[in-house]
């Protein structure tokens, strides 16, 4: 029996280069001097990079606020690692304050994740009575949800640029 992640980062990948191929066919069936052929290859290499991306890249043990905090980092490690080959590639001109934004919105969204790992650990933590137990579900799901707006202006850049979430998260 195949492991679920592999199998979660294969559907992730095929999702990527799918959207991927549809931007291409999209910047190639637009106007004439509408989108410079740099960057079409902008986007590529840049979905080249964050295709498949996993929130954080390597396995963990789950239990303790350590751990969390462990998880935590490598988010932001994880999602540091692949905007830095992001930041090598080269950017049209008509691109780069597109580019930049996108990019501080990916590393707002990745240390965002990471702090809200620790915070529904400590919120499962400190659930203990009855009463503390039967809010976690609201509380849980205002701390998923705190992303959302974050999320969704990254989505804008990433629909502009036509490049993936490199976050692992979105």
């Amino acid at each position: 029996m195949e492991r679920l992640p592999h199998t979660i980062r294969r559907m992730h990948t095929i999702r990527v280069l799918a959207g991927v191929a549809l931007a291409a066919a999209a910047l190639s069936a637009t106007p004439a001097g509408a989108r410079s052929p740099a960057a079409a290859e902008y986007s590529i290499a840049v979905s080249r990079i964050c295709a498949g991306a996993l929130l954080f890249d390597h396995p963990h043990h789950m239990g303790t606020r350590s751990d969390a905090v462990a998880v935590a980092r490598d988010i932001r490690l994880s999602t540091a690692r692949r905007l830095k080959h992001v930041a090598a590639v080269a950017v049209p001109p008509e691109l780069q304050s597109t580019s930049s934004r996108w990019i501080a919105s990916q590393r707002r969204l990745a240390a965002m994740y990471a702090r809200i790992w620790v915070r529904i650990n400590d919120a499962i933590d400190a659930a203990r009575t009855p009463a503390q137990k039967a809010t976690l579900p609201k509380r849980l799901e205002r701390l998923v949800h705190m992303p959302d707006r974050l999320r969704h202006a990254a989505g804008r850049l990433e629909l502009a640029l036509a490049v993936p979430d490199c976050t692992g998260g979105g």
